[in-house]
């Protein structure tokens, strides 16, 4: 089983109660395909960005739930005979990361490059393929 959501919209001439049912027919169909409903979150009316099935504004409904992958097509096809569903979208949530103690980096050590007198004081090697006055 994994976990998915379906953001659908249901058509704006429903008053709550309809919403409210259209919102139990997709948790049966859930059930139906194998999966189980875990969280139900109404949006509300908002206007469409462009007219679908003579609506222009639709009831957004975004629903978390847990499905075998290969039941998915088969919930596509429920939502899109369903009536009061105008569009729907279903994503797979990414997995669910399995907290880890986390132990902290070690401090930083800066090292910095130790100078002896003698380097410094060491006198300049001429190299006998360059005359005086050249560089490279």
């Amino acid at each position: 089983m994994r976990d998915y959501e379906v953001l659908y919209i249901v058509r704006a001439d429903f008053d709550d109660d309809k919403v409210q049912d259209a919102v139990k027919r997709v948790n049966t169909l859930i059930g139906r395909s194998g999966g189980t409903a875990e969280r139900t979150n109404l949006w509300g009316k908002r206007k469409l960005a462009y007219e679908v099935k003579h609506q222009k504004e639709g009831s957004y409904v975004l629903q978390d739930f847990q499905l075998d992958p290969n039941r998915v097509p088969e919930l596509e096809a429920g939502l899109k005979i369903t009536e009061e569903v105008l569009r729907h979208l279903i994503v797979r949530k990414p997995e669910k990361v399995v907290a880890t103690p986390v132990t902290p980096p070690p401090a930083e050590v800066v090292l910095e490059p130790i100078t002896s007198e003698s380097e410094e004081a060491a006198p300049q090697v001429r190299r006998p393929d360059r005359e005086d006055g050249e560089e490279s």
